[in-house]
């Protein structure tokens, strides 16, 4: 038997050698390329010429985030400058805080003159005059003063953001110059300690409440404009200061409403709460109640007023509590240990009789916030028990059994969840005649559309008596479905974009509507790689826009087809800018900043519906905004274009925000 070995080593010898050649020559080539193209060598010609094309490169992007920064810039002096010479005074005060807060990092000795000037113009004599469209308000003064203080609190915002001294000294003037306006009214008293949103009892006397100062109620005013913007840090110094004036109900809804987006500040803030409360003397049982609420029931507040009967009163937004993360253990401990200090106070007899009112508000305070002292600081149960035990016994035994029977109590909310449209349901099955069934049940089918519950919606339709009243709610539902037509078919894949389509082509809609329709549809197609497809369907739908109504509908139509273009198809949005500013120009009086379709769905002689869509307003600004990430300078050059003034500054001052915001790095040296 011969051996195989010798000749078997061979081949595999052989074959070795092969592939370590095959590895090496591919380990001399580039990746994906021939075999016979060897990858340039450092030094060589061709890495020279790419280093130098990549230079090019990022210098030719350098200069032209540079250019954009001076045009923007240019754009917030012409802005602001502009503004000085708008009759609505509002409009002036606005538009230069929002110019001023802009230009701020990259020229600040600008900004500042611009906020002062602006203040001088909202603080003027006379200016009340400047305020347009007050004519038929039941009190045109009130209402003067109202806008003002508004259009005074967009100049703090803006100071507040940049300077808190100068945001300080506009505090100050304002407060003074409210002053003034109080001791020359000639109308009657207001009460001051009245909180928004607060409703009196008749049948049971007031509880004793904190009272913000008017500088502190200012102060939060801002802070909740500054909060709303998502600037938290500006938002709490703002709102800092006001600390030392002890919990109130507008500074507790500021605190909650900052922890559900920046909990870290919002705790730092509450601690300084605690500290001052628990240092201050006059502190009572209702002080702790509400400085309870972030951590035992965070949108409601409980107090005890005058007779011993428990109220509640909700704060914070709707659905803040939901977005709230726990509070650290230092915190709550720092609030536990003030807590038990005043409630473990001995009682301070009162000359007018308030010594009675404290009782009930302690022992009511003691039993509500036990469970809670149990849990996170039971070190200080036992004595909380026996001075409960003390108080029970100096309250009638009627209102100790009314208190106790109210101590659990940390939410109005229901426990399960309800079905949203059963106030409506009930509202139909009370009905006494055809027409209030009618009218409940178009209510109804709304309310089911907006929550996009279809099926309901055209069922209960489908019992609506009058037939005019139910193609009107018919027509109702179908419009909520073309304008949500994204939201429908956004998980959907593959021809989704063609069954959406499809759909706002088959409903029986305005042609303003089916042009947002078919907008929504062609970003689908673009979100799926279909660009050219998306470029027919936004085609499409500006053919139904331009048969909107001139004016507002028109308007607001080429506003949402615009915006849907700078997200499917950025060459097609240079198109339907033009188009845009000319239907603005043919208003003359464009909400810019609040843009909507109203549809009558049912005669006034019959049961008055009006459809106001979409919930939340478009606004125009929006689509320059849009339009200037993409090309700043083009889109300033369409911005132009407005005839009216404040329409072409609101353009102007949101392209440059967009496009300052796009060039964040550019230092205030290469605007000059």
């Amino acid at each position: 038997m011969k051996l195989r070995r010798p000749h078997t080593f061979r081949l595999f010898s052989v074959a070795l050698l092969a592939c370590i050649s095959l590895n090496v020559a591919r380990a001399q080539s580039p990746k994906g390329s021939d075999s016979a193209s060897p990858r340039p060598q450092p030094g060589t010609k061709h890495t020279t010429q790419t280093k130098q094309g990549a230079k090019r490169k990022t210098d030719a992007d350098a200069a032209r985030k540079a250019r954009d920064v001076r045009d923007a810039v240019a754009a917030l002096r012409e802005v602001a400058d502009a503004a000085r010479s708008f009759d609505d005074i509002y409009e002036v005060a606005f538009v230069q805080s929002e110019a001023a807060d802009a230009l701020w990092p990259y020229d600040e000795q600008a900004a500042r003159a611009i906020l002062r000037r602006a203040w001088e113009s909202a603080t003027a004599p006379g200016v009340e005059n400047k305020i347009p469209g007050l004519e038929s308000t039941s009190d045109p003064k009130e209402a003067a003063q109202e806008v003002l203080t508004a259009a005074r609190h967009f100049i703090i915002k803006a100071a507040a953001k940049h300077d808190s001294r100068l945001a300080d000294t506009f505090v100050r003037d304002l407060v003074r110059d409210s002053d003034k306006q109080s001791a020359t009214s000639q109308g009657g008293e207001q009460d001051s300690t009245k909180q928004d949103g607060q409703t009196d009892n008749e049948e049971s006397p007031p509880h004793k409440e904190r009272s913000l100062s008017p500088a502190g109620f200012q102060r939060l005013a801002v802070a909740d404009q500054l909060l709303a913007e998502g600037d938290f840090k500006s938002a709490a110094e703002m709102a800092a200061p006001v600390v030392a004036e002890g919990p109130t109900q507008m500074l507790l809804a500021f605190i909650n409403s900052l922890r559900a987006q920046d909990a870290h500040t919002a705790d730092a803030l509450y601690l300084h709460l605690i500290e001052a409360t628990r240092a201050d003397a006059g502190t009572d049982a209702n002080d702790i109640l509400l400085l309870a609420s972030p951590i035992v029931s965070p949108s409601l507040y409980t107090y005890v007023r005058g007779d011993g009967s428990t109220n509640f009163a909700f704060i914070g937004r709707i659905g803040d509590e939901e977005k709230l993360a726990p509070i650290s253990a230092q915190v709550r401990g720092a609030f536990f240990e003030a807590a038990a200090s005043v409630l473990l106070r001995p009682p301070v007899p009162s000359a007018d009789g308030g010594q009675d009112e404290e009782t009930a508000a302690r022992y009511y305070a003691a039993g509500h916030l036990l469970p809670f002292f149990e849990r996170d600081a039971p070190q200080y149960a036992p004595a909380l028990n026996a001075r409960m035990a003390a108080l029970a016994s100096e309250l009638a035994p009627g209102l100790r059994d009314s208190l106790t029977s109210r101590m659990d109590v940390n939410s109005l909310s229901p426990k399960n969840p309800a079905d949203p449209l059963a106030g409506g349901m009930d509202e139909i099955s009370r009905a006494q005649n055809t027409v209030e069934r009618d009218s409940a049940r178009l209510y109804v089918v709304m309310s089911a559309a907006h929550g996009r519950l279809w099926d309901r919606a055209r069922n209960i339709a489908a019992e609506i008596e009058d037939a005019e009243v139910r193609r009107g709610a018919r027509l109702g539902i179908a419009i909520r479905q073309v304008m949500d037509i994204s939201h429908s078919f956004e998980s959907d894949e593959g021809d989704a974009f063609e069954r959406a389509a499809d759909l706002v082509r088959a409903a029986d809609v305005p042609p303003e509507v089916r042009a947002v329709g078919l907008a929504q549809a062609a970003e689908l197609a673009s979100r799926g790689g279909k660009r050219a497809r998306a470029g027919e369907l936004l085609t499409e739908a500006t053919g139904y826009a331009a048969q909107a109504e001139r004016g507002t509908e028109r308007a607001t139509a080429l506003s949402l087809v615009a915006l849907s273009a700078a997200r499917a198809d950025a060459t097609r949005l240079w198109e339907f800018l033009p188009m845009l500013v000319g239907a603005a120009n043919e208003s003359d009086d464009l909400r810019f900043d609040a843009l909507f379709f109203e549809f009558i769905l049912s005669p006034e002689d019959k049961i008055p519906y009006a459809l106001d869509i979409p919930d939340a307003p478009t606004k125009l600004p929006d689509v320059f905004a849009a339009a200037a990430k993409l090309d700043a300078a083009r889109t300033f050059a369409e911005a132009r274009n407005f005839k009216d003034e404040e329409v072409r500054a609101a353009a102007l001052l949101a392209a440059a925000r967009a496009a300052l915001r796009k060039s964040p790095g550019t230092t205030a040296a290469t605007t000059r």
